[in-house]
């Protein structure tokens, strides 16, 4: 019996405590399907923030701001550079969701207060079922009446996502025009215009010479039957070349016995003049190896590329694969009249030798040349060249530099081996641990098109 009656009290107990926890339970707030994507969203931007290494704060009184992102440079420093932020995320997907881009819908009062703020604002959404983001300025974008009109943000997938790539450009917003863009944390290689030098000859060859001036050698040489050789130096009353002396077309140059030195004797040297003189010795050397082909023009001081016999278009293949190649020489005809030929452009470079850290370079410096028929130099050829530049940008400038290190790189073949004189290996790499957008840092003009009878073209012909 007191079982029993204890187990109906119990049982009493229980229910009471079951109905009470019902209206408890009924009373209690709920959270909403927006709300909890809501601070999902928060929590990946949070999380992608923070693991770029900069600080997400959050608005814990939220006016259509959620947050604000504030960036940290290479030297762990707050910068005090920020960006408000405004974070919409979904777990179904946003309007006109597609595979490149979507679009959405702001209030009309959240567009007004980001208009008002005077501080960059971004909206950042994140979906949730990819765990991926993009985001925009909506201040700037909602400046135009006839977005604010519609109230629509527009994204494009690529070019719009939120990723550690993406903070360079969001830091740029918060710098005032005209003040330093903040150094921020991030891995970028560079290619740089240095050419590594893989080996030199082994020997410098040496003798005495009546010679005094490089013209009584080509005089010297013409009267032994035209067999000419450019690689030499005459320093002193003496003749150096990385060819041999006792034979061949500089043979005739000498007028004592022949001594040959280590080349790691001169290019090796501290000695400021025994460097000039190798770098004297390396020009003529260079200049020789790539004849005919290159012809150095003594004025501006850059080699380029000779114009072949019939004067028709020389293109130069690329050593990567997929590469097209490159036109060296592009005679330009008249739109009228094809037969016309209006100018030709050379490829040019001014070439310089190097040396950093016991290692050879060469320095490319590429450049351009124009002439009315292959031979004659234009008139106009440094007005075409001052707008060539113009037009160019980094991966037009990447491009040259790269076809001129595939062309000095060369390649044997079945009729012609390399010449070994100076073998170069590959454009130098650089690892860089900070990075500053170059989008941001340097103000992007239109693609050319393709006007200036057609100067520009050809300048963009970029490897597929």
């Amino acid at each position: 019996m007191p079982l029993s009656g204890l187990g109906s009290a119990d049982s009493t107990l229980v229910r009471r405590g079951h109905l009470t926890g019902l209206r408890s339970c009924d009373r209690m707030p709920k959270r909403s399907v927006q709300q909890r994507a809501g601070f999902r969203g928060e929590a990946f931007v949070d999380k992608a923030v923070s693991d770029a290494g900069h600080v997400w704060n959050d608005t814990r009184r939220d006016f259509a701001i959620d947050g604000q992102i504030e960036f940290v440079d290479t030297d762990r420093e707050v910068t005090g550079v920020a960006v408000l932020a405004q974070v919409k995320a979904t777990e179904v997907g946003f309007s006109g969701d597609s595979a490149t881009g979507f679009a959405f819908r702001c209030e009309a009062d959240h567009i007004a207060y980001w208009t008002r703020l005077g501080r960059p604002v971004v909206l950042i959404c994140v979906d949730l079922r990819v765990d991926q983001a993009w985001w925009k300025r909506v201040d700037t974008w909602f400046a135009d009446p006839e977005r604010r009109a519609r109230r629509v943000v527009r994204f494009d997938k690529i070019a719009d996502r939120f990723d550690p790539d993406s903070f360079s450009k969001l830091s740029a917003l918060g710098v005032p025009i005209g003040e330093p863009l903040p150094r921020l944390e991030g891995s970028e290689r560079l290619v740089s215009n240095l050419l590594v030098i893989d080996r030199f000859a082994s020997k410098i060859y040496e003798a005495s010479t009546p010679c005094r001036d490089r013209g009584d050698a080509w005089e010297r040489m013409r009267a032994n039957g035209n067999q000419f050789e450019g690689g030499f130096l005459l320093s002193g009353g003496k003749i150096y070349s990385m060819c041999p002396l006792d034979h061949g077309p500089l043979a005739v140059l000498c007028d004592g016995p022949v001594s040959a030195i280590p080349t790691e004797a001169w290019s090796g040297t501290d000695d400021p003049a025994l460097q000039r003189r190798f770098v004297s010795l390396l020009n003529f050397t260079l200049r020789s190896a790539y004849h005919p082909d290159l012809v150095w023009h003594p004025r501006k001081s850059v080699v380029y590329m000779q114009a072949p016999p019939d004067r028709s278009n020389r293109k130069i293949k690329g050593r990567y694969r997929g590469a097209k190649g490159r036109s060296f020489f592009t005679p330009y005809r008249g739109k009228d009249d094809d037969t016309k030929t209006m100018f030709c452009r050379h490829y040019a470079a001014g070439l310089y030798f190097r040396r950093w850290g016991g290692t050879w370079y060469l320095e490319i410096n590429p450049t351009y040349h124009f002439t009315i028929d292959g031979r004659r130099e234009s008139l106009f050829d440094a007005e075409y060249v001052k707008k060539i530049k113009r037009l160019e940008h980094n991966n037009a400038v990447y491009q040259l530099v790269r076809a001129w290190a595939d062309y000095l790189q060369g390649e044997d073949t079945l009729f012609r081996t390399r010449d070994e004189r100076i073998r170069f290996g590959r454009l130098l790499e650089l690892d860089c641990d900070a990075a500053i957008d170059e989008t941001v840092w340097i103000p992007q003009e239109p693609a050319p098109t393709s006007g200036t009878a057609g100067l520009a073209q050809g300048l963009w012909e970029l490897p597929s």
